[in-house]
């Protein structure tokens, strides 16, 4: 079943543009996610292994809390928001002209 008000070819480029965007802000964001992770000290010291497992999670998620707010993700922090930031906007944007237009195709 073809419906006349979605028949509009003039919206595969904004649909395409939306969908570049998309593609790119979640791969910045995901690649910055991923430099924090791989960054990140989450064994500690010898002398922290060494402790009960209550005290090594505690110590543990303190030291992740610190290294993921600290000044050297800074740039990885802001990257993965605004990659975030731009995954949705594209996604809304998308979602909108094709729900208000109708398929491009």
């Amino acid at each position: 079943m073809k419906y006349e008000w979605a028949n509009n070819p003039q919206l595969v480029l904004p649909i395409t543009a939306c969908f570049v965007v998309l593609v790119l802000s979640f791969a910045a964001a995901f690649v910055s996610l991923l430099t924090i992770i791989l960054r990140t000290n989450f064994f500690g010291s010898i002398d922290d292994q060494k402790l009960p497992w209550s005290e090594r999670l505690g110590r543990r998620n303190a030291r992740l809390y610190a290294d993921f707010f600290s000044p050297r993700f800074r740039t990885a922090r802001r990257v993965m928001a605004y990659g975030v930031i731009g995954y949705l906007c594209a996604f809304g944007v998308a979602l909108l002209i094709v729900s208000i237009f109708g398929h491009p195709y």
